[in-house]
């Protein structure tokens, strides 16, 4: 009676398999079954040795009915899944997939993208070859949605990164400029982006969207800045005077020339007299040596 009452059934003292020492065997010995309980449950396997360090897992023989009753169930539920048999023919092939939830054509999957987003056009061919890969992989359908979830993030992600370091990239180019032309800096810059409007066409968006061969942006890089100033210089000469002017810069240059002159002839004008008249005075001296560079220029290419 004492035995009974302290091993028996799911009370008393006994652990989750019915055990109140460490292998098992007094539990299992108490309610009958003996201590070699394992080595008969073997008997009979081909490895013996094995199947018995298999058993050791268990306390007893009710645990192990009760692990393969669990099993019974799951499977009688669907919720396990037998295998693809090896060698499996293509007709047992077609019948496990069906009874798996898998396609039976890679081109019968969905492309169920993340909330919010559209697969780009540009990537039909990269998931037309996944898809192809996740059929002869046996993937589920969740298992497909899954896998384009997290690749997507990842490219997000990058894309994110990829973004910071490009705006971390112009604002040193930026301070390296300012450092580097100092008071210029505003003329210099004015005068690369007046050449970028007078480029070819599509090239302005090469530059500030292209990148040169060690992968930084083109508009990041101080020394492309620099020379498309050189190039502005080379053209227009009075660039620092009228940037952006080009071939027209002679004309402009005449004219305010001109302008100038007229209030010259006005002793009473704000070319002599006033606030701007110390300014006027010097605009009009960077004007004609600007308009001499242009004549020199002229010269030499006639």
């Amino acid at each position: 009676m004492s035995t009974q009452g302290s091993t028996g059934g799911a009370g008393g003292s006994t652990g989750a398999g019915g055990s109140t020492g460490g292998g098992g065997g007094s539990t299992a010995a108490a309610m009958g079954w003996g201590d070699d309980w394992r080595t008969r449950m073997a008997a009979g396997s081909t490895d013996v040795a094995s199947e018995v360090k298999q058993l050791e897992r268990y306390e007893s023989p009710e645990q192990v009915w009760r692990k393969t009753r669990n099993l019974e169930v799951k499977l009688s539920s669907g919720e396990l899944k037998a295998g693809l048999p090896k060698g499996a023919s293509p007709e047992e092939v077609i019948r496990w997939r069906a009874e798996n939830g898998i396609p039976a054509k890679p081109e019968d999957y969905k492309i169920n993208m993340p909330a919010g987003k559209q697969a780009p056009k540009e990537d039909d061919l990269f998931l037309k070859a996944f898809l192809k890969n996740a059929h002869d992989s046996n993937m589920t359908q969740p298992h497909v949605d899954a896998s384009i979830a997290s690749f997507y993030a990842e490219v997000d992600r990058q894309a994110e990164a990829v973004g910071e370091a490009e705006k971390a990239a112009e604002r040193a180019t930026e301070d390296k400029l300012r450092q580097d032309w100092g008071t210029d800096y505003r003329t210099n810059k004015a005068m690369a982006e007046a050449l970028l409007t007078r480029a070819p066409a599509g090239f302005r968006d090469r530059f500030m969207n292209g990148y040169l061969a060690d992968h930084t942006p083109i508009k990041a890089s101080p020394e492309a800045w620099k020379w498309l100033v050189q190039i502005e210089r080379e053209i227009n000469p009075a660039a620092t005077v009228v940037p952006g002017q080009g071939a027209d810069a002679s004309k402009t240059i005449a004219a305010e020339i001109a302008d100038l002159k007229a209030k010259m002839g006005n002793p009473a004008s704000d070319y002599w007299k006033g606030p701007k008249a110390d300014a006027n005075q010097a605009r009009y001296r960077q004007l004609i040596e600007a308009d001499e560079k242009l004549k020199v220029k002229a010269g030499a290419t006639a």
